[in-house]
């Protein structure tokens, strides 16, 4: 039977990061969730969004803004010239527009009676600004949620007799540009959430509430979402708020966790197949590092062969991802600390080209085939090799442990000298525990013995112990183990379990 998928929000280390968010809104902090932008086009945002606020006992959902529809002028030239007046502050008509009016009649009311008019007829003046969308403003939505005037919301919040204290929810990535107080304002992304944490934090101030009687703000964004001033300065105030980066969340133990969901079910199988499949899921994990999406794709195309792995990998990349690769910085400088990012790795962050793994910088594997065959050649063998030794090094020494001990009976000299000889630091108690420090003797010293006629191993102990060797020596030194290779180890493994068996 075929187990589902994995969720986001069921891996570990996502669980670990809600958890945290909770807690520093329990302890009555603001809360400024930063994800990278691919969270938000999969819709994934919405869901830890969600996790995080209704994990609150008091919360506010403020819901995203709806376009509202208005209506186009009659003349389709007039909504140029309405905006240009607009912008110059002018009178967005004049009486001498006439043809605006389309196939309405012209009045004429002078018949001869005087109703007070000057001669010059009636000037209407500038009408308040118009909005080229009907969205309401943050202020305008927070307002009606509490039933309040959009000028009121902050005090309606702040007020010390107010016995309600909700954490509010806003998703800054839905959230219009705002275009400051009036006319002429640059427009800014994420001012309105910026207005909000500082009228709510100067208000709460103000009004001398504990943290725990304290509303506090859950804000969700994406980097551009929210101004970078906005961001730094959150980052130093500790006192009332906290920044919360999607940096080093997903660890090795949450890809294993997607790669191990595509496994093959069914008995364990032989010696062989289980050191397969333990190296082809360390190996997806190891180049997958924190993206997801990419481990399930590797997980299901490729079958474990090292000669078709460049090519496979290839094929499960974005081409999209590969032509931003330009965004994502080669040298590891400004890396961050543990829970940021560096500034010049930001815009790379947000793009999904660069995380924290594991507590260490990684690249994403676009970034290889970006910058040449060669350069993602280095890259694989690098992380390949490493993936095999994760797997492969606890076998070679429950094997050598066993080596040595068998050995023990095929010892030509005594057991003391061999360790003198062939330990490269031999254990201070080696003259009275002889067997225990020659328990100890590496793959490469027990071999070297055998070469030397001081230990006369039976052939087939004697080839598992060269493999061994081999197989050690090449991970050792940054290499990665050839098809070939793998599987002379897995097969000399198979064997030795038999005859171990019987033993």
């Amino acid at each position: 039977m075929e187990l589902p998928r994995p969720a986001l929000l069921d891996l570990p280390g996502v669980r670990a990061q809600v958890g945290d968010i909770a807690a520093d809104l329990t302890a009555g902090l603001n809360c400024l969730w930063l994800l990278p932008d691919q969270l938000v086009d999969t819709g994934q945002a919405e869901e830890l969004f969600r996790t995080v606020l209704h994990s609150m006992p008091d919360r506010l959902d403020v819901s995203p803004p709806t376009v509202l529809a208005v209506p186009a002028p009659r003349d389709p030239g007039l909504q140029a010239a309405v905006g240009q007046a607009v912008a110059s502050g002018e009178a967005p008509w004049t009486p001498d527009d006439g043809e605006a009016w389309g196939d309405l009649p012209d009045l004429d009311f002078d018949d001869g009676f005087d109703i007070g008019w000057s001669g010059t007829g009636p000037v209407r003046t500038a009408g308040p600004a118009v909005r080229d969308r009907a969205v309401p403003e943050l202020f305008e939505r927070l307002g009606k949620e509490l039933a309040v005037g959009p000028s009121e919301v902050v005090t309606q919040l702040s007020d010390p007799g107010q016995r309600w204290r909700p954490v509010i929810g806003l998703r800054a990535w839905a959230e219009p540009d705002d275009a400051g107080q009036g006319l002429g304002v640059a427009v800014v992304r994420g001012g309105a959430v910026q207005r909000l944490f500082h009228s709510l934090s100067a208000a709460v101030k103000d009004a001398g509430l504990p943290p725990q009687a304290r509303p506090r703000l859950l804000v969700v964004a994406r980097l551009g979402d929210v101004p970078a001033a906005l961001i730094n300065e959150l980052d130093r105030d500790i006192a009332t708020s906290a920044v919360h980066w999607w940096w080093g969340t997903i660890g090795r133990l949450d890809t294993a966790t997607v790669v191990a969901a595509d496994r093959e079910r069914g008995p364990a199988g032989t010696v062989r197949r289980r050191v397969l499949a333990a190296v082809r899921e360390e190996v997806v994990t190891e180049l997958a590092a924190f993206d997801l999406v990419l481990a399930r794709r590797l997980a299901g195309a490729w079958d474990g062969k090292a000669d078709r792995l460049g090519f496979v990998l290839r094929s499960c990349l974005d081409g999209d991802m590969i032509d931003r690769v330009g965004a994502c910085p080669r040298a590891a400088l400004e890396a961050g600390t543990q829970r940021r990012p560096g500034s010049r790795i930001r815009s790379a962050w947000a793009l999904g080209l660069v995380q924290s793994w594991e507590g260490r910088l990684r690249r994403h594997p676009t970034a290889w085939y970006a910058e040449g065959a060669s350069e993602a050649t280095t890259e694989l063998q690098l992380l390949v090799g490493q993936a095999q030794q994760r797997v492969l090094f606890p076998w070679v020494e429950d094997t050598r442990e066993r080596l040595a001990r068998l050995g023990i009976r095929y010892a030509s000299r005594p057991l003391e000298a061999m360790v003198e000889a062939y330990a490269e630091r031999p254990p201070a108690n080696y003259r009275t525990h002889p067997e225990k420090a020659f328990e100890q003797l590496e793959v490469g010293a027990l071999l070297t013995a055998c070469y030397a006629g001081a230990l006369a191993l039976p052939d087939e102990e004697l080839r598992l112990l060269k493999e061994l060797v081999k197989v050690r020596n090449i991970l050792a030194h940054r290499g990665a183990l050839h098809d070939a290779t793998l599987g002379a180890l897995c097969d000399e493994l198979a064997l030795a379990h038999r005859r171990w068996v019987q033993l």
